[in-house]
């Protein structure tokens, strides 16, 4: 029985005593797989990164290369991001050209005024003629085009500039006529009001946006800061004004200064928010959808425009939109953005964080040991909800 108990006592202290070293193997196997798993996410981000660059969208991997520089650091492409991210930012010091859609907008708009003031001119000289309104409406168009073209074709605008400038005519020709409405003024006056105010607002955008580094993101807000400052205000003075009177003067100098508030504001904000177009865009559809709701809901409800509360709910409806679009997009230009499953769509890099939403399939990789073979396999997930919280 001693003989017994004594064999017991051996076994006993011999697991005791190897218990650490067959724990540090198993946690040596474990640090290696985490090693190799963490190598090849930051080898794919990496690619991605890349092939971002190749395609122009050097916001969107800078934000790849920061995330791979702080998670990574240790590893190969850890170093790779940091020397790629020293390239990017000496790329993006360059004079960069104007983009086509940037430049598009800008000469769209010089075609446009550039054949108003022809026509223009001739309302001021008192031409009746049929035939030199007809002249200018030929040749007006084409040397809008081909002027703003050859403007266009060798500047040194970014693209956040060429957004402000032509926002900038547009906004002087709109501030201008709605200004002559209000004092009065006669056709001639309008029109010359009107020829004024969008080369005044062409000439002071140029002037106050030389030398500023303004983003796409940044030029997008503003001009939609404008926009919406103008609808609701549009929504409010048609919402309490007197419908007993004619009320139409109110109603466009509510517009302009709603329009002028909300474009001021977003200048001042816009710098702040640090916002990409994409994103800007996304917000503004929510506030459009949220406006279409609340015509919807005046169809069913039987209102009628005449109706106070009819515009009432309209404007409700784009602050809903607007918000919610602000809300569901918070994280769509923040680095988790790209490198979870409703992102990038490639690793599955913080799996225990979940929420309530619906789901695409993706891949992920997910560390394995088999033997003597630590490589992690990758296997491809689908699933109908996730749950975070």
């Amino acid at each position: 029985m001693s003989n017994q108990l004594l064999k017991i006592a051996i076994v006993a202290l011999l697991l005791l005593f190897s218990h650490p070293l067959w724990a540090g193997e198993l946690e040596s196997i474990e640090n290696s797989d985490l090693s190799s798993l963490q190598a090849l996410e930051a080898r794919l981000i990496y690619e991605g990164a890349v092939q971002q660059v190749v395609d122009e969208k050097h916001d969107e991997a800078l934000r790849r290369l920061d995330w791979i520089i702080s998670t990574y650091p240790e590893t190969t492409h850890g170093q790779l991001a940091m020397a790629k991210r020293k390239e990017i930012s000496i790329l993006l010091q360059q004079p960069k050209p104007i983009s086509g859609m940037s430049r598009a907008s800008l000469v769209g708009f010089g075609t446009f005024f550039t054949t108003w003031v022809g026509v223009g001119t001739l309302i001021l000289l008192d031409v009746e003629e049929a035939a030199p309104y007809g002249l200018v409406m030929i040749v007006g168009p084409l040397s809008g085009l081909f002027g703003s073209l050859s403007l266009t074709r060798e500047s040194e605008l970014s693209d956040g500039q060429a957004s402000l400038i032509a926002l900038g005519g547009t906004w002087g020709f709109w501030q201008a006529i709605g200004a002559a409405s209000l004092a009065g003024a006669g056709d001639k006056a309008t029109v010359g009001a009107s020829m004024m105010g969008g080369a005044v607002g062409l000439a002071l955008t140029g002037r106050i946006v030389r030398d500023r580094d303004i983003s796409p993101g940044d030029a997008t807000l503003i001009n939609l800061g404008g926009i919406w400052g103008t609808w609701f205000a549009i929504c409010g003075s048609l919402a309490v004004g007197d419908r007993g009177s004619d009320n139409s003067d109110f109603i466009l100098g509510s517009a302009m200064t709603g329009g002028n508030v909300g474009l001021t504001t977003m200048a001042v904000w816009s710098t702040k928010l640090n916002m990409s177009r994409a994103r800007a865009r996304l917000i503004n559809i929510g506030g459009i959808v949220g406006t279409l709701y609340g015509l919807g809901a005046n169809i069913l409800l039987d209102i009628a425009p005449e109706d106070r509360s009819f515009w009432s709910l309209m404007g409700l409806g784009g602050v809903v939109g607007l918000t919610a679009g602000t809300y569901f997009t918070r994280n769509y230009d923040t680095q988790t953005s790209y490198f979870t499953d409703g992102g990038m769509g490639l690793l599955d890099l913080n799996p225990a964080e979940k929420r309530w939403s619906l789901s695409f399939p993706t891949i992920g990789v997910v560390p394995v040991s088999n033997g003597n073979s630590h490589s992690p396999d990758i296997e491809l997930r689908t699933s109908l909800v996730h749950l975070r919280f």
